[in-house]
């Protein structure tokens, strides 16, 4: 495939793909949108608006109107030699790309990115789904969305499994915790305190309470410890609020948002990571490995191709404030354990979390 057309991104976040997409294209013409399945850039790139949020007596017409003009526009680009095949990231364009496409005689492949495990469709377009991904080459970040597509028709030993990647070029020089916020306080911090660091959006939910009571569990055995909580929201001061109610505000740090935040992760001596469900998380978590920093995470499917327990990652069964404390008390004292934690992660990251390595399996699995 040359001159591919990307299909749209309808997820709130694509850093898995971009990263790939952006070093793959390589001089190929690349089509795509970035913010949704009804943008503005499809629309000067002439495409028709498939509407499926309504039903109405007019709704089949005009979408089989609409599924009509595409396979003409698809058709002129193929005749013009400004297309050899199609790549689809969202579930609309799954679904209303992929039939058009493979009758014009064109490749297609998808990309399962880990938002997609949580997708809940209604059971008629699951079957069409699945019966569509026995037709195309699937590349999928995660067995677990292997399993979500399992059926009688579908092979998925066939599917490519990409481990997630980043580029090591992008990482951010070696730089102290605080940066210049806190440039003079630094070396004192690193010498009386163990600073666990946590990346959360200061919202409605329970992360920022599971991360409180968790510093209000180990303190009791780790006087010296100290929390960093890097993000922002419109509930920051409500949870500085409950932090002062714990008596903990001495011991917490809100510093708002921070990038790059991997020059954040270099002084951190283990980061708290219960978010793992979306492409943005996955970006974080690798780089955090890719500094060798021990991470505490709970049991999540999503990502069990990478953070391996007592390996890459500190994993505990449920995201429950004692769990978590119990890590960071057993990260503090077992050295070895940390020791075992910073290498392999970064061993990891060099041996299958690089950009030029998801390349290498991407471009391999298309050209079969």
């Amino acid at each position: 495939m040359r001159q591919p057309l990307i299909a749209n991104f309808s997820q709130s976040d694509q850093s898995l793909v971009l990263g790939l997409l952006s070093n793959w294209s390589d001089g190929r013409q690349l089509l795509w949108s970035v913010s949704g399945e009804l943008t503005d850039f499809w629309q000067t790139q002439n495409w028709p608006l498939i509407k499926c949020r309504f039903c109405s007596k007019i709704f089949w017409p005009v979408l089989f109107w609409q599924k009509l003009r595409l396979s003409f526009r698809l058709a002129k680009l193929k005749r013009l030699g400004q297309i050899d095949g199609v790549i689809c990231l969202s579930l609309v364009d799954k679904l209303v790309l992929t039939a058009s496409a493979l009758r014009l005689g064109l490749p297609v492949v998808w990309l399962q990115l880990p938002e997609e495990a949580n997708l809940k469709i209604k059971q008629l377009l699951l079957k069409k789904y699945r019966r569509l991904a026995t037709k195309v080459k699937v590349i999928t970040y995660g067995r677990h969305l292997v399993d979500r597509l399992q059926s009688n028709d579908c092979r998925p030993d066939d599917w490519q499994l990409l481990l997630p990647a980043i580029n090591p070029a992008k990482l951010s020089p070696q730089a102290n915790l605080f940066d210049a916020m806190a440039k003079t306080q630094q070396e004192q911090l690193a010498k009386k305190y163990f600073v666990v660091g946590a990346v959360a959006d200061l919202v409605e939910g329970q992360t920022i309470e599971i991360l409180l009571r968790s510093l209000k569990i180990v303190l009791s055995v780790i006087p010296s410890v100290q929390l960093v909580i890097i993000g922002d929201g419109p509930k920051r001061k409500e949870w500085q609020w409950l932090a002062k109610q714990l008596d903990l505000s001495n011991l917490v740090w809100f510093v708002g948002r921070q990038e790059p935040i991997d020059r954040w992760f270099r002084s951190l001596d283990a980061l708290i990571e219960l978010s793992t469900t979306a492409s943005r998380d996955w970006q974080r978590i690798l780089q955090a490995m890719s500094v060798g920093l021990p991470i505490v995470v709970p049991k999540d499917l999503q990502t069990s191709d990478f953070l391996l327990p007592g390996e890459t990652a500190l994993v505990v069964a449920k995201p429950e404030p004692e769990m978590i404390a119990q890590a960071i008390i057993q990260l503090q004292q077992d050295k070895v354990l940390a020791g075992r934690l910073h290498w392999q992660s970064k061993e990891w990251i060099q041996e299958h979390g690089t950009l030029e390595r998801q390349l290498f399996d991407f471009n391999n699995y298309l050209q079969e």
